[in-house]
């Protein structure tokens, strides 16, 4: 028998097997997805949410939903 070290290569390559760096791609695609998809169900549910019919709890709470940008305004210039 006759094992070419370069033909068990290739083929390990064709058949699909994953390195740690395909992994590691696959880890963050699927944390970020994961992150998006969360973020955007929180906005919905918040954005959704009905005040309370109570007159007097109605005027004096207000639903603020502040946009992405304000919630990393100053990430950098605490630190």
């Amino acid at each position: 028998m006759n094992y070419n070290s370069s033909a068990r290569v290739a083929g390990a390559q064709i058949t699909g097997q994953a390195t740690g760096v395909d992994k590691a791609i696959a880890g963050l695609l699927v944390a970020g997805v994961t992150f998006v998809l969360g973020y955007t169900v929180v906005r919905a549910s918040l954005a959704a949410s009905t005040p309370s019919t109570d007159a007097t709890a109605a005027s004096d709470v207000e639903i603020v939903i502040p946009h992405e940008a304000a919630l990393w305004a100053d990430f950098a210039t605490q630190f």
